[in-house]
């Protein structure tokens, strides 16, 4: 039985014509939106983009060929729009999400979803009322060796699941927070090595290993002129019993990929960035899965990645409305990360242990 989503356009489009996109924020994963979409010909189209800097708007547009709005209120205005990519600075995702949700636009936002509880519940409330779907950028679940490495871990081939673990260990110069003006800033950043770089790493350590019990975390600015960290560390205590570590850091040189460790009484998988590295199970069936290391990484450069998973996500979206079933990564999954990442916060700053 499919379960609802309360979408406006479950059906989809009756006529067979493709979905209508249109983005606001027009920075450089703007880009990456673009492309993706273009991925999906007869799918989706991209009808425009709209940013508060008119002039970003208009260079947009014309590298994409698309429209360029003279105001976010006009590309919500538009009836051709019916998913909105939200790709402000994160400070920003909450109330663009509700102005698209009151004006029944689906939503697709990058990371995070939002970087206070207060916007995470306005936004959950805001779809809730108005029946649209949210969908939060975790493009890194679609990738082959993730997906494996959930089956393995669902399947029960680690055994009982001990250790879960991720080291994000990148470089972000001090001129990368210089480029703008909200990098690096409680206010719109929301956090530094952990809730920028690190979410997509702690939305992959949930995924696999499951929701987190409790956790104590030590945080501190190092090296970097920020208002936020750039070298954190945290004990985790997952709901299996498992226990686990992160430590995110924008701060060491040169900047490693990220890595992910799962540790059973009954095997081990390791993962660089979406590769499996390692595949210690039973029969060792998958060997000719491993990879020496990761294909690619934004370890250091923070361009270095492909639109592969943005192309898959936006896949899943499209489905999701043209059949009422719900995305892969909903509004509920969405928030995981950012509410753990909110619970690391407050045990830093408190300096005791959280339980979630």
């Amino acid at each position: 039985m499919k379960e609802t989503i309360g979408c406006k356009i479950t059906a989809g489009k009756p006529d067979g014509k493709p979905i209508g996109f249109g983005i606001v924020g027009c920075g450089v994963i703007a880009d990456f939106h673009a492309n993706a979409l273009a991925d999906l010909p007869g799918d989706a189209v991209l009808v425009g983009a709209a940013d508060v800097r008119q002039p970003a708007a208009a260079a947009f547009a014309e590298r994409h060929h698309v429209r360029a709005f003279a105001s976010v209120e006009e590309l919500l205005a538009c009836p051709d729009v019916d998913v909105v990519n939200i790709c402000t600075p994160s400070g920003f995702h909450a109330d663009t999400a509700i102005a698209a949700a009151n004006a029944g636009k689906h939503i697709i936002v990058e990371k995070p979803m939002a970087i206070t509880t207060e916007q995470l519940n306005r936004m959950e409330q805001a779809c809730a009322q108005n029946g649209v779907l949210l969908s939060s950028i975790a493009q890194s679940r679609f990738a082959q060796g993730v997906r494996m490495a959930k089956e393995a871990v669902d399947s029960g081939k680690l055994g009982k699941l001990v250790c879960a673990d991720i080291y994000m260990k990148f470089l972000r110069t001090q001129e990368y927070y210089n480029s703008g003006g909200w990098r690096g800033t409680k206010a719109i950043d929301g956090g530094g090595a952990l809730m920028n770089q690190g979410i997509h790493g702690v939305d992959l350590l949930l995924y696999l290993a499951g929701d987190v019990k409790s956790v104590y975390a030590l945080s501190k600015t190092l090296t970097r002129s920020i208002e936020v960290e750039d070298t954190l560390s945290a004990v985790l205590e997952f709901r299996s019993g498992a226990l686990g570590v992160i430590q995110a850091t924008t701060s060491v040189s040169p900047g490693y990929p990220r890595r992910l460790e799962l540790n059973g009484d009954a095997g081990s998988i390791a993962l660089e960035e979406t590769s499996i590295v390692r595949w210690d199970l039973p029969g060792n069936e998958m060997q000719d899965v491993v990879s020496p290391s990761a294909v690619s990484s934004s370890a250091s450069v923070p361009t270095a990645i492909s639109t592969y998973g943005h192309t898959q996500q936006f896949a899943d979206v499209i489905r999701a409305l043209r059949t009422g079933e719900k995305p892969l990564i909903d509004l509920h999954e969405g928030r995981r990360a950012v509410d753990l990442i909110l619970a690391v916060y407050r045990s830093a700053e408190e300096r005791r242990p959280i339980d979630l």
